[in-house]
């Protein structure tokens, strides 16, 4: 039996007092719970709880073979209770990079990892485990690492990237290893950014998770609020202590399924309300600035940039920031930025002759005027650091190939 010294140094852990305790990893789609994640607590038979084992992991002091041991147990005995329970439910293990790399030098091969032994000891499904890459700080061989990783995909396994946002070199690791599931933890990121940027560097990894076509996992949620972030993010996982705390048994799989039709029905309403008054302030912008440059059309070229410049004054009062380019996206006309102090604009004359064919706004509005005979476009919203405010760019297609770009405000 395996004894090691806690780290008081004054009793004895027995390695019957390491239990695994599971937290439900709840799918959105069928609202039921698809999976749990494996988390290690320590037994205290005299106050008669549990601890958790988290501390002594991520404790780059500890000495590492015990808590290597430790490791083993716990995923065994997780293991050898999904073999028990006959769920088809998938289990999320921790892998810190740093151990795997310390423990496997040479021996690159798929009979030498634990937990591979451990499929084929107890005869559960490949399919059924996860491995969760997870790490503060990594010092190994990123090459080995990349082999160890191939080698749990090559059998069969699905690979998460934990905690999203925060840790060591988290684009580096998305790109080398190209996870099946991306891992946000939603409490720590609101923790460490502010509002505006919380939900901008959100919304970039739902975007990422989409391109790489990872599946979007969003784990520490504990309000309703925050599911339906994670919900308008894209994430179809969720987990967190407003399902469940971790526990050492397995749930009923539709545990949760009559308050995720609730939360979901309740999302679905004011996400919808929420699109028709976004389409009902963008279609209001269009009309008046399609009223506007309306009165344009007969315009020469030698007369256009005058006659723009007449009428500022009518611009509705959100836009930031106009101009116009020509088809091949170099600028006709000045820049005309709004005077936050004094109202009107201001012309900005030395930005005549950018070009701005490159800007995926750009591109995507000459792509779209060209296929579908549409006439404008609107960005998502957008972010001006220098000025703190949130705005959308919304393009729109003037008489002879000109292009309007015109900066609104856009304030949630």
């Amino acid at each position: 039996m395996f004894t090691t010294e806690s780290t008081e140094g004054n009793q004895f852990w027995n390695e019957t007092y390491f239990v695994p305790h599971f937290q439900p990893i709840v799918n959105a789609i069928n609202r039921s719970i698809s999976a749990y994640e494996v988390l290690g607590r320590q037994f205290n038979p005299e106050e008669n709880t549990y601890k958790s084992l988290g501390g002594l992991f991520h404790n780059r002091e500890q000495d590492p073979v015990p808590v290597y041991n430790i490791d083993r147990i716990l995923r065994e005995k997780a293991v050898q209770t999904l073999k028990e329970s006959n769920l088809r439910t998938k289990l999320f293990f921790n892998m810190m990079p740093n151990f795997l790399s310390r423990v496997h030098h040479t021996d690159l091969f798929a009979e030498n990892f634990h937990i591979i032994q451990l499929i084929e000891t107890y005869g559960i499904d490949r399919n059924q485990v996860v491995i969760e890459i997870t790490e503060d700080e990594f010092d190994g061989s990123i090459d080995r690492l990349i082999q160890i990783v191939q080698i749990f995909r090559d059998y069969g396994l699905k690979i998460a990237i934990d905690d999203l946002g925060t840790g060591f070199s988290n684009l580096e690791r998305i790109g080398y290893l190209h996870p099946d599931i991306m891992k946000v933890d939603i409490k720590i990121m609101r923790e460490s950014l502010n509002k505006n940027s919380f939900k901008q560097v959100l919304g970039a990894i739902s975007e990422m998770s989409q391109k790489l076509g990872s599946q979007l996992l969003f784990e520490g949620i504990e309000t309703e609020e925050e599911v339906n972030l994670a919900l308008s993010m894209g994430a179809n996982l969720l987990q967190g202590y407003y399902f469940s705390t971790p526990n050492p048994h397995f749930l009923n799989r539709n545990t949760f399924s009559d308050k995720m039709k609730s939360v979901l029905e309740n999302f679905s309403g004011v996400r919808s309300r929420e699109l028709r008054e976004k389409g009902i302030r963008e279609q209001k912008i269009i009309d008046q600035l399609q009223d506007l440059f309306y009165e344009l059309s007969d315009s020469s070229e030698e007369d256009f940039p005058f006659r723009f410049g007449q009428i500022l004054s009518s611009l509705p009062r959100e836009i930031l920031k106009v101009f116009v380019c020509d088809a091949e996206g170099y600028q006709i006309t000045p820049t005309y930025d709004l005077d936050r102090m004094n109202g009107g604009y201001l012309e900005r004359s030395r930005q005549i002759g950018n070009n701005y064919a490159w800007k995926p706004y750009f591109l995507k509005h000459k792509e779209e005027s060209e296929r579908f005979r549409k006439k404008w476009g609107v960005t998502y919203p957008l972010y001006d650091i220098g000025n703190q405010n949130q705005y959308v760019i919304f393009t729109f297609s003037l008489m002879a190939g000109k292009i309007l770009v015109a900066q609104v405000s856009w304030s949630e």
